[in-house]
């Protein structure tokens, strides 16, 4: 039996804009229904990065709060009826899982809709006081009974499951959305981050004509190409929209991409996908989370009789199907090579500064040690 500490250290977020600052806090007793894990993996999304400025877009509470909202941890102790994951896989403790957000699964966007991503009372963890310890930049996170887990396959490293914590599921209840990939469809992405690289290799696995990926960092591009771009643009070499938008049209037939994925984060790239895209086209948007804004022409959707989504998270189901794709397509693709940089917990602050700058793809913080 694991002993459950009375405190554990967190990373907490005392004012926007601010250094975080590790201290100790208290763990709760656990109730009927609820799970006390144990971190193993925390992600560093460029969300976080929004969120610790108090820029993002999202309307979440005031801090303080422990951020950290994509982790993958091991259970450290299960409430009373606690059982079985959302799969129906039995659960223990050591098991390790990820978990959805929190929503009431009672409300009408819950239960009529089955959304809960649109849920009423929908909040996330990463956003809450540190009295609860809501957040995966802490040693331990309690996990509402209500919340919904899943197990990761014990095939799977945790470097190659941590992508499915934010980005992966979010791309994939975006490509639901969107109705997926549809056979020999031509592709382009606009952004090679971790949501982009999801977006990439799924694209790939969809037999899509052509997977044509752009971003501005050769790392970035370097991975893309192992998840299965068929084609890369690099901005530093095609530095202007028109540029960028004449290659595009090169590789396809001069029609321009039937789908466009947003997933730059940058508001400044939706005017530069409308613009290229076919007639009749589909586009995602996924990225941009932060308050920037952009004017563009409501007719030139009209003109080209097109399509425009947007996804925001995902639900419970995202993070298995995410997981099981992984467990599938490990021997083919590199998936771990995503993450690029791993810190302690202590150096939380350091990890944020790491994602802001863009250096490489995707920070952790690794509570293994390893």
């Amino acid at each position: 039996m694991t002993e459950i500490p009375k405190t554990c250290k967190a990373a907490v977020l005392d004012e926007w804009a601010k250094p975080i600052v590790v201290r100790e806090v208290a763990v709760p007793e656990i109730e009927p229904g609820a799970v006390l894990v144990k971190l193993l993996m925390t992600g560093i999304c460029g969300s976080d990065l929004h969120q610790a400025d108090g820029t993002l877009g999202l309307g979440v509470a005031k801090p303080p709060f422990i951020m950290g909202h994509e982790s993958i941890a091991e259970i450290a102790a299960l409430g009373e009826g606690r059982t079985t994951d959302a799969a129906g896989e039995p659960l223990k403790v050591g098991d390790r899982i990820m978990w959805a957000q929190i929503s009431c699964y009672e409300c009408y966007f819950c239960v009529i809709e089955n959304d809960p991503v649109r849920c009423d009372h929908k909040t996330s963890y990463g956003f809450r006081h540190p009295e609860e310890l809501a957040g995966g930049y802490a040693e331990y996170q309690y996990l509402r009974p209500v919340t919904k887990v899943i197990k990761v396959p014990e095939e799977l490293t945790n470097e190659e499951a941590i992508g499915i914590a934010c980005a992966g599921r979010s791309f994939l209840s975006g490509y639901e959305k969107l109705g997926g990939i549809r056979f020999q469809e031509n592709v382009v992405i606009q952004g090679a981050g971790p949501v982009g690289l999801y977006a990439t290799v799924v694209a790939s696995e969809s037999d899509a004509a052509k997977v044509i990926v752009v971003d501005s960092v050769k790392q970035r591009l370097e991975l893309a190409k192992k998840w299965g771009a068929d084609h890369v643009i690099d901005m530093n070499e095609y530095k202007d929209p028109a540029a960028r938008k004449a290659k595009i049209l090169e590789l396809t037939n001069g029609r321009g991409p039937e789908v466009v994925i947003e997933c730059a984060g940058v508001a400044a790239a939706f005017n530069e996908g409308i613009d290229m895209i076919q007639k009749g086209g589909r586009y995602l948007l996924l990225g941009v989370t932060g308050k920037d804004q952009t004017t563009f022409a409501p007719s030139a959707i009209l003109q080209k009789n097109m399509t425009v989504y947007a996804s925001m998270s995902a639900n419970i189901s995202h993070w298995y199907k995410g997981l099981q794709f992984v467990k599938n397509n490990r021997h083919k693709y590199p998936f771990a090579d995503m993450i690029t940089a791993k810190f302690s917990l202590n150096q939380a602050n350091e990890a944020i500064e790491y994602m802001r700058k863009g250096k490489g793809i995707k920070p952790v913080v690794d509570f293994t040690g390893r």
